[in-house]
């Protein structure tokens, strides 16, 4: 017998204690919101005080405010397998390693179904050392076959977790997603930019880290300034790189525009958008600049490049090279109109495939394989 959704209940577990949220946190409150509409009982346990606790009672969630404890892991499992018991849910859905863990254990032998959220970013499991590193992906390893299933972003995931003996009808690809409303919606805010700009707009719009490759966009403004190609390139957006960036030489053709209320208001207005990244993953404001269908062009690495069709929906050239990438910054303002149809084109695949509500389906449908009572 398939169960109700108003007669079933759900429990999620984060072990983020950073002061922001994460992608999958800001899915995870998503589909909480979508089960909670459904009539569903949805529990949190989540590190107390963190934002993810206010976001998550506004939507109806329970929420229990667990220290889980690495020192003290036993216990906490302990704790955690009665509240399990106590409620009786359709299935745990964890995020974070020690949340994973906690998950993976507490559920083993008892109703619940154990469902993990993996980030190519963050899998395999790092620590702050080569030893510390060892460890976690011991922990990790030894227990995936606790787990039954996993959400992962990309689907480079897919063959990681297989050659880890996990059985792939048991990894769903979940891509990164935006809630396109919001973006479209942001994306009106006002924003102060060059008023006098010495030629179409070029730039980036997001966190300044290095993974970014922002180093890489300022040498390719510099040859595009030395070719003689009309453009001016902005970057937008707070982070460990700005002091460096700005303090570059080949920056005299790039406008830093600091913190900005909204990166869509700043994304609408380009005429190229370009994420340079280095490291694997999708920024999420290359599927916002997709999502108000700008040119893009981009890194080709894990996570970007099976998104979306390079030369049809985006641009790819290899990291790190900015050489590269000037050629294809100079390709995309030479022809207009090829750049904008390119641009229609990733929206649309954005609105079909990497909207927040096609994320949300995608949890809906794997969790129906546990409905059963």
């Amino acid at each position: 017998m398939v169960r109700d959704y108003s007669s079933a209940s759900f429990v999620f577990i984060s072990s983020r204690i950073g002061p922001t949220l994460g992608r999958v946190e800001r899915r995870m409150l998503r589909v909480m919101a979508e089960l909670v509409a459904r009539g569903s009982t949805v529990h949190l346990i989540c590190t107390p005080r963190h934002p993810i606790c206010a976001e998550a009672r506004e939507i109806g969630v329970e929420v229990a405010p667990y220290h889980l404890d690495k020192l003290n892991f036993f216990r906490t499992r302990s704790r955690v397998r009665k509240y399990l018991e106590r409620y009786q849910p359709v299935l745990v859905h964890s995020t974070g390693l020690d949340a994973d863990m906690i998950a993976r254990y507490a559920a083993r032998g008892i109703r619940p179904a154990a469902v993990n959220s993996l980030s190519c970013v963050a899998w395999p499991r790092r620590g702050a050392g080569p030893i510390s590193t060892a460890i976690r992906r011991y922990r990790d390893r030894s227990t995936l076959s606790l787990a039954d299933a996993f959400i992962v972003d990309c689907t480079c995931m897919v063959d990681r977790l297989a050659a880890a003996e996990v059985p792939r009808d048991c990894i769903v690809v979940d891509p990164p997603s935006v809630d396109i409303a919001e973006v479209l919606r942001e994306a009106e805010e006002p924003v102060k930019l060059p008023e006098r700009p010495a030629g179409p707009l070029i730039g980036y719009g997001g966190r300044m880290e290095e993974s970014r490759g922002l180093e890489h966009l300022v040498a390719a403004s510099a040859i595009l300034d030395a070719r003689g190609t009309l453009a001016e390139v902005v970057v937008a957006g707070e982070g460990p790189l700005l002091a460096r960036l700005k303090s570059d030489n080949r920056s005299s053709r790039v406008r830093y525009l600091g913190y900005v209320e909204s990166v869509p208001a700043v994304l609408k207005r380009l005429h190229v958008a370009v994420f340079p990244s280095v490291g694997p993953g999708v920024p999420t404001a290359l599927l916002e600049a997709a999502a108000l269908g700008r040119p893009i062009i981009a890194s080709r690495i894990e996570g970007i490049e099976e998104l979306f069709e390079d030369g049809l929906e985006i641009r790819l050239v290899p990291p790190g090279d900015p050489r590269a990438l000037a050629a294809a910054m100079a390709e995309l303002l030479a022809d207009p109109a090829s750049a904008q149809a390119m641009g229609e084109r990733a929206r649309l695949r954005t609105v079909d495939e990497y909207s927040s509500a096609a994320s949300i389906d995608r949890h809906i449908e794997l969790y129906q394989r546990f409905m059963r009572g």
